[in-house]
C-alpha cells in the first residue's frame, strides 16, 4: 500500500477547502482530515484514493508520496542536493510495463528509474560477452573448414579465408567499440557478404534479449519481439511484453479491456479496488474510444493501435506527417 506525505497534501491543497477537494476527488472530507492530521506521520493510503487525490490536485501521484518533487511555484523551497529531476516521453505500453513491475515486485517508479543504468549496462555487457564467445567459436570453426578445403585442393579456399577473416575482424571491432546493435557490421557488410544488410536482420542485442527471456523458468514473465523496422527508421530496441498473463487477468480476458491498458486510456492504479472480474473489465472497456472497440487481430486499425501503444507522442506525430 502506498504512503502519502501529509505535508505535501496540505501544501498542494493550498487555499482549497477540504470539502472542495473531497468533492473533486470523490473521497470523504473525513478521510482528507485524517490524512492531514499529523504532518510528521506518513500514512498508508489505498492506491485508488491516492490517484483520485492526485488527479483532483493536478499532479502525479508520486508528488503526494514524495517520490517526485512538487511542481514549481512562487514559493522558495530548499533544494534536495541529492536528487535531480528528469523527464522523458515514453510509450503507453512502456508506462504499463512500469506499473506491472511496480505491482509485482513492490518497487517505486523512482527506484526503477534510478537503477535502470545498472540493468542496461549489465545487459549490454552480457550481450557483448556472448558475442565475443560466439565470435571466437565461429572463427575457430572457420579455420578448421579452411584447412579442410586446402587439404582437398579446392582453389576457392583462399577467397573463403579472406571473406571469413573480414567478417571476423568487423565483428571483433564492433564488440570492442561496444556497438551493441551491430551497426558497424551492417555498415561494412558488403566487404564480406557482397550485398546490403539491414539493421533488423542483424541486431545482436535484440537476439540476446530474446534468448535471455526464453531461458526464464517463469513462463510469460517477459516476451521479447524481433525489433523490426517501424515508421521508416530502425527501431533498435525490440518490442516486448511484461507479465502478459497479469494484463489478461486484470482485463478478465477482454481484448478491449486489455487494449485500454496498453493504449494508456486507463492505468492499473486507476481501477477502483472494489472492482473485480467482469465488472473490472466492463469499467476498462468504457474507457476505450469507440474507434478501438471490437477490433479483430490483424486488422489495419488493430495494427495502428499496436503502433500507438509502442510509440511516444513525438513518434506518432512524425508518422502522421510522413
Amino acid at each position: 500500500m502506498p504512503m502519502i506525505d501529509p505535508r505535501r497534501l496540505r501544501k498542494l491543497r493550498g487555499g482549497m477547502s477540504r470539502k472542495k477537494l473531497a468533492d473533486r476527488a470523490r473521497v470523504s472530507e473525513r478521510q482528507i482530515r485524517r490524512l492531514e492530521s499529523d504532518p510528521e506521520r506518513i500514512r498508508p493510503i489505498r492506491e485508488h484514493t491516492l490517484n483520485q487525490l492526485a488527479k483532483a490536485l493536478g499532479v502525479d501521484s508520486g508528488v503526494l508520496t514524495g517520490e517526485l518533487p512538487p511542481p514549481e511555484s512562487g514559493e522558495a523551497e530548499v533544494p534536495d542536493a541529492g536528487r535531480v529531476q528528469i523527464g522523458a516521453q515514453i510509450p503507453p505500453k512502456a508506462r504499463l510495463a512500469y506499473d506491472l513491475v511496480k505491482r509485482r515486485y513492490g518497487v517505486s517508479m523512482t527506484e526503477i528509474i534510478g537503477v535502470a543504468p545498472l540493468f542496461f549496462a549489465l545487459l549490454a555487457e552480457g550481450s557483448l560477452a556472448r558475442r565475443r564467445e560466439k565470435c571466437e567459436e565461429a572463427h575457430g570453426a572457420l579455420k578448421q573448414l579452411q584447412e579442410a578445403w586446402k587439404e582437398m585442393g579446392h582453389g576457392v579456399a583462399e577467397a573463403g579465408a579472406f571473406l571469413s577473416e573480414q567478417a571476423y575482424l568487423h565483428e571483433e571491432d564492433s564488440i570492442e567499440k561496444a556497438d551493441i546493435f551491430g551497426q558497424h557490421v551492417v555498415e561494412n557488410a558488403d566487404d564480406f557478404v557482397g550485398t546490403a544488410v539491414t539493421l533488423e536482420e542483424t541486431n545482436p542485442f535484440a537476439a540476446y534479449l530474446r534468448e535471455l527471456s526464453k531461458s526464464l523458468d517463469k513462463r510469460g514473465a517477459v516476451d521479447v519481439g524481433d525489433g523490426e523496422l517501424r515508421y521508416g527508421s530502425p527501431s533498435r530496441f525490440p518490442d516486448y511484453d511484461i507479465w502478459s498473463d497479469e494484463i489478461d487477468r486484470m482485463a478478465n480476458g477482454s481484448p478491449d479491456a486489455r487494449r485500454t491498458l496498453e493504449l494508456g486510456y486507463a492505468r492499473l492504479s486507476d481501477i477502483p479496488d472494489e472492482l473485480t472480474g467482469e465488472k473490472r473489465a466492463a469499467w476498462l472497456e468504457k474507457k476505450l474510444p469507440d474507434v478501438y472497440r471490437g477490433l479483430k487481430e490483424g486488422s489495419p486499425v488493430a495494427a495502428f493501435a499496436q503502433i500507438v501503444a509502442a510509440s511516444t507522442p513525438e513518434e506518432i506525430e512524425k508518422m502522421l506527417k510522413e
